[in-house]
């Protein structure tokens, strides 16, 4: 008690002041109306500052809560425009099935080597959401490579940046399919191989997922072809590929996964036995 009474001593000078303030502005506020909408005006922005400010904090606080809610809307988003792009190009018997199998799980990448001849990435979900090898990475634009392992919180990936991966692809509204394969340099150039030379290809020619492994589905833009080459050694044209998106500046990722993925391991099995 005797601390606060010597505080209150201490600031009395100061503490009158106010008093004496705040007594004078109430005076002036009912005497005269010019005074009454200066303050008013000063109080709004005061009380309007105070009141954005806690605003601010709480919105801070919910921003995990945001940021789930979007990652599940996303997630939805990138299904149907997956689904739309693949089934226009499916025959009309399965356009009428609807047979989709691909699910889409939204993930972070909190790693992406692309300096290196055989890059990597390191994405902030794993085994906890349901993600297991051999799944598919794609981005927004583009595709990112294929889940190599697992734990509980992370994902391992291969990047399409990556010397040994080949991706399956096709020319969009053609039926010329090849192997896309990573040049090792630019993170957007790519060469496309096994195209042979009695295909109808030209510089501008989009490329799309080809649907022939059991990973991407069919219909994801990929890139365009930049240049063309004859090849009279084998038969085969030598074809540069720009990609749409640089995989080596993607922050955000989704995660492909093809519920049939055992069956048709199970019917690859069969077959080779």
């Amino acid at each position: 008690m005797q601390l606060v009474i010597n505080t209150l001593l201490r600031f009395r000078n100061s503490i009158l002041y106010l008093i004496l303030l705040g007594i004078s502005l109430l005076f002036l506020s009912n005497k005269s109306d010019f005074h009454q909408y200066k303050l008013e005006k000063y109080g709004l922005y005061l009380s309007g500052g105070i009141y954005n400010f806690f605003s601010d904090i709480s919105d801070y606080f919910d921003l995990k809560k945001v940021n789930l809610r979007l990652s599940k809307e996303n997630s939805t988003l990138k299904f149907l425009e997956l689904k739309s792009q693949a089934l226009p190009l499916y025959k009309d018997k399965i356009i009428k099935a609807g047979r989709f199998p691909f699910q889409v799980k939204t993930v972070k990448i909190i790693k992406n080597s692309f300096q290196n001849q055989r890059n990597y990435l390191i994405l902030d979900q794993g085994s906890k959401i349901g993600i297991r090898p051999e799944m598919a990475v794609i981005s927004s634009q583009g595709i990112l490579g294929i889940v190599k392992s697992v734990s509980e919180h992370y994902s391992s990936i291969i990047s399409v940046l990556h010397l040994d991966l080949k991706i399956n692809v096709r020319l969009k509204n053609k039926s010329a399919f090849g192997s896309l394969v990573w040049k090792g340099k630019d993170p957007k150039k790519f060469s496309l191989e096994d195209i042979i030379l009695s295909s109808d290809v030209k510089v501008g020619d989009t490329l799309i997922t080809g649907g022939m492994s059991s990973y991407f589905p069919l219909g994801i833009p990929v890139g365009q072809i930049s240049k063309v080459e004859t090849s009279s050694e084998n038969g085969y044209f030598k074809i540069s590929v720009e990609l749409f998106k640089d995989p080596s500046q993607v922050n955000y990722a989704y995660v492909i996964e093809n519920q049939d993925i055992e069956e048709l391991k199970k019917l690859k099995l069969g077959v080779s036995q």
